[in-house]
């Protein structure tokens, strides 16, 4: 593993969207999601931490701590199923162990696998549309429709769209249950991680007036803005057995001063390869798995 750099020291280009006092027309249209027409957006250089630190720590802090109070969380998880992932039992095995961690860390009276999704940092890699869902996946095989990196910084989903996806996850309203939550699991499929990794922007320092929402492929989550309060960490150099969890929706919606979501980007580390054997170093390639924890 290469050594731990400085976290003071580091700094990564983020891609933000620009808020309406920036466009010439109303923001309005990006409500509806078109892919001919994306909001503009900027390339602004900022400080990240470096989350290895904490992960490398002696005394783990929770996981639910870590989502109640940020909107993310890191821990350490070794796989066994990540070769198997190119078949559709391999997949299942995959989501059914992912949906597993999550009940285990949270104590969620069940965990259900939504989607999953692989991408890989490679020019050629182009996104491709797919239908909104209306169920829980079945049989799909996340290497047969790669989609590249999501380099804006964003929320999966609104406060809307994420009770609505409840609902579908679980066949019925999301306000039967006492509690829902959405969370995805991330982890780099090969290591380290030395380009693009994906960087959380901590809740407690993410303004609501750098928000803003924006119709897309699945539904309706937030576009972020930069903002100078904003908080970014990374794993440098992640490797497979180091997990990423985001909340993107949570039906208390912050009644208990817990935190509603987590922003999230791939960004572009400024000197991330250093120390590493150049043999290691080739294009990121991921995976992510959205699932639904309800508390019955």
């Amino acid at each position: 593993m290469p050594a731990i750099s400085n976290p003071d020291q580091l700094t990564a280009v983020i891609g933000f969207t620009l808020p309406q006092s920036a466009l010439d027309h109303d923001a309005s249209i990006y409500l509806t999601y078109d892919p001919a027409h994306s909001r503009p957006s900027e390339k602004v250089r900022v400080p990240v931490t470096d989350l290895r630190p904490e992960l490398e720590g002696a005394v783990p802090v929770p996981v639910g701590v870590q989502l109640a109070e940020r909107g993310y969380a890191v821990m350490k998880h070794r796989s066994g199923l990540l070769s198997g992932i190119p078949s559709e039992e391999g997949t299942q095995r995959y989501l059914d162990e992912c949906a597993g961690i999550l009940k285990a860390e949270l104590g969620a009276s069940r965990v259900i696998p939504w989607n999953s999704v692989v991408r890989q940092n490679k020019d050629d890699v182009k996104l491709k549309d797919v239908p909104r869902q209306q169920g829980p996946e079945q049989g799909f095989i996340p290497t047969t429709r790669i989609q590249p990196i999501a380099g804006v910084a964003h929320v999966d989903q609104d406060e809307v769209w994420g009770h609505e996806l409840c609902g579908k996850a679980a066949g019925k309203s999301a306000g039967s249950f006492k509690r829902v939550q959405i969370v995805n699991i991330w982890r780099p499929l090969q290591g380290p991680v030395t380009n693009a990794p994906l960087a959380m922007a901590d809740y407690r320092h993410l303004p609501p007036s750098s928000l803003a929402k924006h119709g897309h492929l699945f539904g309706v989550g937030f576009d972020i803005h930069h903002d100078a309060s904003q908080h970014w960490a990374y794993i440098r150099h992640q490797m497979p057995d180091e997990i990423i969890l985001l909340r993107c929706y949570d039906s208390d919606q912050g009644q208990h001063g817990e935190a509603l979501y987590c922003g999230h980007v791939a960004v572009r580390v400024d000197g991330d390869a250093e120390g590493v054997d150049p043999a290691l170093v080739r294009p990121r390639e991921s995976i992510e798995v959205r699932l639904v924890a309800i508390w019955e």
